[in-house]
């Protein structure tokens, strides 16, 4: 099996990008039913943007809790902690993405029926081609901690599989702090896909509770409000309205460190807003909702 992909690490500027508009294509699809359902559990047509890394060895890595997620942004990238792949000899080292996964211990490739009723389309695995990680990204203090994942070929979209829509133009300027978003993905001591609220706080706060916690001027963090711990990689997700009702997800962060305060889950993500040249320089295409 293939263990090691070529890493890019291109600059900033030297092509141009595609950005879709979401009538070309769908993107961060929004149920209010399912999100009420606020039970844990996320059903398989929720979240369909969670990707698993899979790496030679199978699908853990050595990093904080042995696993990695990403996010599918579109039908041939995935966006990942750049220290998920990158060991300490330099070199990257994945193999492929599983993509419509709502129960991690079942098989992919395989149509399965779960005794909560739900059956669910058969999992994707998609062979990685290229990692592009960010020129600037430092291992020892994790800043710009950010890869973008090319797939050896187009994911199939239905609807276990979706890319997230990347942040509108008009709230990328917005304050991350005093909100409330949305955190989905795999965790180690549960099969089924999770999802949680977040309640974002400042910095310094978060620093104060969580000395540990991995943290700078481009990240966002805060309490969960179930005590879940995820995989690194899992997405944070924002609503975006228009008019009076709420349209669709976007993608807001990635996790990249977590901490306990006492009986509560604190956790940082990486903001996407900060990085849209180097997403939009690797990405073949990107889907944003005006």
């Amino acid at each position: 099996m293939l263990g090691r992909i070529t890493v890019i690490a291109l600059l900033v500027g030297l092509f141009g990008f595609i950005v879709q508009s979401a009538q070309e294509e769908e993107c961060g699809s929004f149920n209010e039913d399912q999100m009420l359902k606020q039970n844990g559990f996320a059903i398989p047509t929720e979240h369909q943007w969670v990707a698993r890394i899979v790496y030679s060895k199978g699908f853990e890595g050595k990093i904080k809790d042995n696993g990695c997620l990403g996010v599918l942004i579109s039908k041939r990238n995935v966006l990942a902690p750049a220290h998920c792949f990158v060991q300490y000899n330099g070199v990257a080292e994945a193999f492929s993405v599983h993509l419509g996964v709502h129960n991690k211990s079942a098989p992919v490739g395989v149509r399965v029926c779960e005794t909560d009723g739900y059956c669910t389309r058969p999992a994707q695995e998609i062979k990685l081609a290229e990692i592009a990680i960010h020129p600037e990204y430092d291992s020892r203090s994790l800043k710009n901690t950010l890869a973008v994942l090319t797939l050896q070929r187009d994911a199939k979209i239905n609807p276990n599989v979706m890319p997230i829509c990347m942040p509108p133009l008009q709230l990328l300027n917005d304050t991350l702090v005093a909100q409330t978003f949305i955190v989905s993905g795999l965790r180690v001591f549960e099969d089924l896909r999770l999802k949680t609220w977040v309640n974002t706080l400042s910095r310094s706060h978060c620093q104060s509770r969580v000395k540990s916690l991995v943290t700078s001027s481009n990240t966002v963090c805060g309490y969960h409000a179930r005590k879940e711990a995820y995989y690194l990689g899992a997405p944070l997700v924002g609503m975006q309205k228009k008019g009076s009702f709420t349209q669709n997800f976007y993608l807001v962060g990635i996790l990249i460190d977590w901490g306990w305060d006492k009986e509560r889950v604190m956790s940082s993500f990486l903001a996407i807003r900060n990085y849209m040249d180097f997403i939009q320089l690797n990405s073949n295409s990107l889907i944003v909702r005006h």
